[in-house]
């Protein structure tokens, strides 16, 4: 996979990641980011296309070398109306693009942290889960 093409990747994670976190929250969120690296280095990004690219750099080495799995947490909604999303990338050795841990093509797992739990919406329900599968934001009944 090129670069170019995991860029385009990162994009749809991100779109997912935000229907993700709108099926929990239960409201359209906003279409604006806001990123930062859970590492040793704590690197933040702004907007879609700079969080795009700071992704894009640390999770992507070459076209045979992309971390598979890599936690993408859609935290909260920030006072200037974007989703803040952390990120952190397990210590498993980069490899070829493929089938990742949440069973979904590429590296990335999507999270939510308490900023996004609405506790009307039955999450834990047979239809919920039945719903994110056929979204495809789930890949496991």
């Amino acid at each position: 996979m090129t670069k170019s093409e995991f860029k385009k990747h990162i994009e749809k994670a991100l779109s997912e990641l935000k229907l993700y976190a709108e099926l929990h929250f239960g409201q359209e969120l906003p279409n604006d980011y806001e990123f930062e690296w859970f590492l040793f280095e704590k690197t933040k990004a702004i907007g879609k296309n700079d969080v795009i690219e700071l992704i894009a750099d640390k999770v992507y080495l070459t076209e045979k070398e992309i971390y598979p799995c890599v936690d993408l947490v859609a935290e909260k909604i920030t006072l200037d109306n974007r989703i803040y999303i952390s990120g952190r990338i397990a210590g498993h050795k980069p490899r070829e693009f493929g089938k990742g841990w949440s069973n979904r093509p590429g590296p990335f797992i999507y999270g939510l942290g308490s900023g996004f739990i609405n506790k009307k919406i039955k999450t834990d329900s047979k239809e919920f889960k039945e719903l994110l599968f056929k979204k495809g934001l789930i890949h496991y009944n």
